[in-house]
């Protein structure tokens, strides 16, 4: 064990008031990030000037917008021709929180009970180089790319609307379209903690940078208001599929965004205790079911995943596995707030989304081109 691992294992060990044998596996496993995090720090603080300035590296296509779609071989496209930056509606604050006296955008009134998919979806696509991301907007049997970025993620709202992209302390939450908006200078460390979207799209998880992580708010993007998070959540926090609770990412307890209700999945030392696990990609609205995410164990533990597959669909009390009723690979649940999910996963060149009901029972189904991408995932569903 490296030294500098077996020092904040034993100083971990020494807070909690236990001797740093009698770390659970958990426990390690989450010493061991931490310890990655920090050494990272300084390296993140090095590049932070290279970090994109606002958004403006990232196209964004206007949808309806006539520019062509990138080539087949997935070079690098023309620069950005709309900027969605707009500056009645910017607010910029210091790095990692925005302006006090921003209003927010309004109530986004996207969700919906779900008996058949949307005309439109929002999948972000990525290429095996890992160089370039798109998100697509898929409706009426097309698809157009509406994102864009090299080697950047966006976190896209179930809305299809709002987004967010990441850069350290550059980073941004925009709106899509002819009238984009963003605010800037938002300060998270997307290489660890990325912001994660309440199901109706109006509140997002941020992340301030720091060495433990533990610095997280929400910002409502309703009112603008700011609301701090409790420490244990403040990392990348899974929202439940009810937008009452939030969990954090190793899936060992909920509590509502005020830290009330604490509530302990009681299966979770089922997944916490093997090496290979990611992390929690969603939970369902009454907190009974689970998906979660497997990798070799060193990209496990690195802290570099933000997971999102459903590679094992469990019971939290029992920490037993559920079998998922299709047959694609690399499947991600969305778990919704009447108990229903949307399956997303891969048929060999297509994307195979399916709406089922809380029985498990297939509602819909839609067949997309996955257009040669290496990796597809859903983001935005609450499109109607």
């Amino acid at each position: 064990m490296p030294d500098s691992l077996r020092e904040l294992l034993q100083r971990l060990a020494a807070e909690g008031g236990t001797p740093p044998q009698d770390l659970t596996a958990g426990a390690m496993k989450k010493a061991r990030v931490i310890g990655r995090r920090r050494m990272a720090a300084g390296a993140l603080g090095a590049v932070a000037g290279l970090a994109l300035t606002g958004i403006a590296a990232a196209a964004l296509i206007t949808p309806g917008d006539d520019s062509p779609p990138p080539p087949t071989n997935r070079e690098t496209t023309e620069a950005p021709t709309n900027s969605p930056t707009d500056d009645e509606n910017e607010a910029e604050g210091d790095c990692g929180r925005p302006s006090t006296d921003w209003t927010g955008w309004g109530d986004s009134a996207s969700t919906m009970e779900l008996t058949e998919l949307p005309e439109a979806l929002y999948l972000e696509l990525t290429w095996s180089d890992g160089t370039l991301t798109q998100v697509h907007r898929y409706a009426g049997g097309d698809s157009e790319y509406v994102l864009e970025g090299e080697s950047m993620g966006f976190s896209v709202a179930p809305d299809g609307n709002r987004y967010a992209t990441t850069p350290m302390c550059g980073m941004a939450i925009a709106t899509i379209g002819e009238n984009a908006a963003a605010i800037t200078g938002l300060g998270i460390d997307s290489l660890f903690c990325s912001p994660t979207w309440a199901p109706d799209s109006n509140s997002v998880a941020i992340t301030v940078p720091s060495p433990e992580y533990d610095e997280g708010y929400l910002l409502d993007l309703a009112t603008g208001e700011q609301t701090d998070l409790p420490e244990e959540v403040s990392c990348s926090p899974r929202w439940s599929a009810g937008g009452e609770y939030l969990v954090n990412g190793e899936g060992t307890v909920a509590m509502r965004t005020d830290g009330s209700d604490r509530t302990e999945l009681a299966g979770a030392s089922t997944w916490t205790s093997d090496e290979t696990f990611s992390g929690l990609s969603a939970i369902s609205a009454d907190l009974g079911r689970a998906c979660l995410q497997f990798d070799d164990a060193e990209l496990a533990s690195s802290g570099h995943i933000d997971p999102w597959r459903c590679d094992r669909l469990v019971d939290t009390a029992s920490g037993d596995a559920i079998g998922l009723p299709v047959d694609t690979q690399e499947n991600q649940v969305v778990f919704l707030a009447d108990g229903g999910m949307i399956v997303s996963g891969r048929s060999g060149e297509d994307i195979t989304v399916s709406l089922m009901d809380a029985d498990m029972s297939l509602l819909d189904s839609r067949t997309l081109d996955a257009q040669d991408a290496s990796t597809t995932r859903l983001m935005g569903y609450y499109t109607g």
